[in-house]
């Protein structure tokens, strides 16, 4: 998740370059289990990555050339909402986080991800899942 992030963040950046203003924060949903069992292997290492990253990247300490503060000058603010409920629920969250956020990043369930994609094509909402990742005894 932790690359994944960084790359989203890494292009928005670029995008948002040219059309700072003001220093408004660049608000990025990040979805991950808080709590439940997939908390602790999953949700609880996702939260940390990405409070990292938006601390390390606010404080313009990552390497050139990605070394100025923010995005595109711009601070990151994160707002986290936990993945747990199931697919009804976080449809909802979705639609409500996509009006209050300019990136959502998250979404480590199968079913919560089929659930959102058709909100995220409907609203036109910039979304990002972490890839998927099968062990070779699965994939076969």
């Amino acid at each position: 998740m932790t690359r994944r992030l960084l790359a989203v963040l890494v292009a928005l950046s670029g995008a948002l370059a040219a059309t700072a203003i003001a220093q408004q924060p660049v608000k990025i949903g990040i979805v991950t289990f808080l709590s439940g069992p997939a908390a602790g292997p999953f949700g609880v290492p996702a939260r940390n990555a990405a409070e990292l990253m938006a601390e390390t990247l606010n404080a313009g300490t990552v390497p050139a050339p990605y070394a100025t503060k923010g995005l595109g000058g711009n601070p990151i603010e994160l707002i986290m909402i936990d993945e747990a409920g199931g697919p009804q629920k976080q449809v909802a969250e979705f639609r409500n986080l996509a009006q209050r956020v300019d990136l959502i990043v998250g979404y480590i369930s199968s079913g919560d991800c089929l659930a959102i994609a058709p909100v995220a094509e409907e609203l036109k909402s910039a979304a990002s899942r972490p890839p998927v990742r099968r062990s070779p005894t699965c994939a076969r």
